[in-house]
């Protein structure tokens, strides 16, 4: 009985001694070993894609995250400057997270990016018009391909909704400046001495400026996460 007892105590005492680091550990919001995200961003993009991402730790402070995207045939899938749009989007992040306030994780990332989007485009092209009048002119759709590449730095912190119940579900907010090389090709556009294309231009301020070049942006990255470990 008394041994029965001692045992009891000893496993008291223990629990006791155990619960002030369970309270301190709970306390603590670390980064995700493991998390799924989706980005409703990029639904807004003028190439609107679906973006989807998986983030799992890699050491004590570093973690990485996989980012993919598939390019959505909207808005404007049926005009004539792009139509049937398709491809895809994709980022390799490198995140190291910063001794932060005990719930929200703050982190310093570098990311690498790509982006391969195809659509159609059709257009009136005249031919032999050296004397400012064409001789003929012919309809024709051809493909574009549009190639978007580079590298940035960003600056991002994970807000846990309800921190002292919630631990699952969370916003992933940043922002940073990259470096983004842009490159166009028409692939099977016709091309003939003197000919002319007289196409629509797209009055979207939004568009894109479609023609070779680099150039440094702002970026800014809202992802809804859900963490599984």
């Amino acid at each position: 009985m008394k041994k029965r007892m001692w045992i009891i105590c000893l496993v008291a005492i223990a629990l006791c001694q155990a619960l002030p680091g369970v309270a301190q550990q709970s306390a603590i919001i670390a980064q995700p070993k493991l998390a799924v995200k989706w980005s409703p961003l990029h639904l807004l993009y003028f190439y609107p894609s679906f973006q989807v991402a998986v983030e799992h730790k890699l050491t004590r402070h570093i973690n990485l995250q996989y980012d993919l995207g598939w390019i959505l045939n909207y808005p404007s899938s049926n005009t004539e400057e792009y139509a049937n749009k398709s491809g895809y989007r994709g980022m390799a992040e490198l995140r190291y997270y910063l001794p932060s306030p005990p719930k929200i994780p703050f982190y310093l990332a570098g990311e690498y990016y790509y982006s391969r989007v195809t659509f159609d485009r059709s257009e009136v092209i005249g031919y032999d018009c050296q004397s400012g009048n064409c001789d003929y002119f012919q309809y024709t759709t051809y493909k574009v391909v549009h190639h978007h590449q580079g590298a940035g730095m960003k600056f991002g912190l994970l807000l846990f909704p309800g921190w002292n119940r919630n631990r699952s579900f969370f916003f992933d907010l940043n922002g940073g400046v990259a470096y983004r090389s842009i490159i166009y090709t028409d692939a099977g556009k016709p091309h003939a001495p003197g000919n002319q294309s007289f196409n629509n231009d797209s009055d979207d301020i939004f568009a894109p400026t479609e023609r070779d070049h680099g150039e440094f942006r702002l970026i800014v990255g809202i992802r809804l996460g859900y963490r599984i470990f």
